[in-house]
């Protein structure tokens, strides 16, 4: 079995990044696995942990990034605000199949990930026996398992419930492996098991305003509340559209879900918002107070950013006058650029006209090669860059997403009240110029029903988040991901596309693992 075979990989071994001896984040080669007696001293943990934090990377593509089968195209390809010049008929037009033997964007998530939990538990077994300093111990195993529980949560989000090891002895004890049979945990464990690890963490993880220069990129307890928050607006989103529990047992994960939010906004917490929201992602701006989660980069090849190599057509020519990789691949919709409020600067970030070296082409108008669209561009041109790799941190979670899940929780449970509009006004004003008083503000104001307040909340986070990763999950949790898609013409989209499926390839090796409903 494919879970046997993984796990045969990691009995006598820890993972563990080498020449290393610092708590740092600043890349390193790394050798993912060494033998088990090099984990003897709290230098030997350290760049264990550090190498744990190389999963993000996985080389620069797939994984977190923005490589194709990474989990941002996997959360953004199948919606209304992606589009792409590249082959990706199969994710555009929801004609993915289970098996995985040929391109792997599907798969390549799950297949890394389910191992990569339980490495994470088998480093997190052997730490028991390493005699060094309690606080220090409790610190890296809060961050282990936050880890852990952050790839847990996404691939539940993509796959649902997958079989992963988080028990230490089955994750080292060979003879347990080999007897062992994978099967789909229920979703009332898989959630109580991230709810938990996500509380429990807390207690022993810094706060953002606590890291050390050389810490940046470490999972802090906003990380750890940012991602049980996301797990409640999961659940509730679940109960209200999928489950028979229906909105009354959606209003349990609602409620928590504000009372979280709350929690992460009180005066003295290290979050705040950006002023200007195209510098989130200037590399200038590194380790700003917005950002809740994001993976360090520097200009080299695997351990930088190559979202811009992605998006920037053939014929872009820099204004800056730094060398760029153009691949022209990664491209808005219309009907995003299109919904944008006039004056709305968070449109800035969708590109319609850009220098080709001769004129500004018009990428509506004039003939160009390709899909004619806008194409993604909130990272900004780096002067810290070799052309494909730029130093501008990938962005996973943001302060603004906390904001706006309080605004939709309070919502569903109250309706459009001020407090609802005063939380949106929040994240929209500095989107406006002359915000107060005009009729950008009214349009919130005057919205005096529920659903209308639903459906605006929904557009407020496209028009946030666009081609941050976030449009899938929303659209999901407000029931309308097939329907969206069948209205834009996609009459391959059906219930069962809610998730992605389990890889044929692991169900070959594991039968015991069940498939998704309707990909049998």
């Amino acid at each position: 079995m494919v879970m046997k075979k993984i796990l045969m990989k990691i009995y006598g071994i820890a993972l563990l990044g080498i020449m290393t001896m610092s708590c740092s984040l600043e890349p390193v080669n790394f050798s993912q696995l060494a033998p088990d007696n090099s984990l003897n001293t709290e230098s030997d943990l350290a760049a264990a942990v550090t190498g744990v934090y190389h999963e993000f990377r996985q080389g620069g593509w797939g994984a977190y990034n923005c490589s194709w089968g990474s989990l941002l195209t996997l959360q953004v390809g199948c919606t209304d605000e992606a589009d792409c010049n590249w082959v990706w008929d199969q994710q555009l037009n929801y004609m993915w199949l289970p098996y995985d033997d040929t391109d792997h964007w599907e798969s390549q998530f799950y297949t890394t990930f389910v191992p990569a939990i339980t490495r994470i538990t088998a480093l997190l077994e052997r730490m028991k026996r390493l005699s060094i300093s309690a606080p220090v111990k409790r610190q890296y195993s809060a961050e282990l398992r936050t880890i852990r529980a952050m790839f847990a949560y996404d691939l539940y989000d993509l796959y649902g419930t997958v079989p992963i090891i988080v028990d230490g002895d089955l994750a080292t004890d060979s003879e347990k492996a080999m007897a062992w049979e994978p099967v789909r945990p229920t979703v009332d464990w898989y959630v109580n098991f991230l709810e938990t690890e996500l509380t429990e963490v807390q207690e022993n993880l810094k706060t953002q305003d606590k890291l050390l220069p050389t810490e940046w990129g470490r999972v802090t307890v906003g990380v750890a509340q940012m991602y049980l928050l996301k797990l409640y607006m999961h659940e509730a989103g679940q109960e209200t559209h999928y489950r028979e529990g229906g909105e009354a047992a959606a209003a349990k994960w609602w409620r928590k879900a504000a009372d979280l939010a709350e929690k992460m906004m009180k005066p003295g917490t290290p979050y705040s918002l950006m002023k200007d929201y195209m510098g989130i992602w200037e590399s200038d701006n590194k380790g700003n107070k917005e950002v809740i989660f994001a993976i360090p980069c520097m200009p080299t090849g695997g351990l930088g950013n190559n979202f811009l190599a992605h998006a920037l057509p053939a014929d872009y020519v820099s204004r800056k006058d730094v060398p760029l990789t153009c691949w022209g691949g990664f491209l808005g919709t219309w009907e995003t650029y299109d919904s944008f409020a006039a004056g709305d600067k968070r449109r800035n970030g969708l590109v319609a006209e850009y220098w080709n070296g001769t004129k500004m082409v018009n990428r509506r108008t004039d003939k160009i090669s390709g899909k004619s669209a806008p194409f993604p561009m909130k990272y900004p041109e780096n002067n810290t860059t070799n052309g494909n790799w730029d130093s501008s941190d990938y962005v996973l979670e943001r302060f603004a997403d906390v904001i706006l899940s309080r605004a939709e929780a309070l919502n569903e449970l109250n309706g459009p009240t001020d407090e609802v509009k005063s939380l949106i006004h929040q994240v929209r004003a500095r989107a406006f110029d002359n915000y107060a008083g005009s009729a950008n503000e009214k349009a919130v104001n005057d919205i005096n029903d529920k659903d209308a307040m639903r459906q605006h909340i929904l557009n407020e986070r496209l028009w946030e988040f666009y081609w941050e990763g976030k449009r899938r999950p929303d659209l999901i949790r407000n029931g309308s991901l097939i329907s969206n898609a069948q209205a834009r013409g996609k009459t391959f989209a059906e219930d069962k596309h809610i998730l992605y499926c389990i890889p044929q390839s692991v169900r070959y090796e594991s039968p015991t693992i069940a498939q998704n409903p309707g990909w049998d």
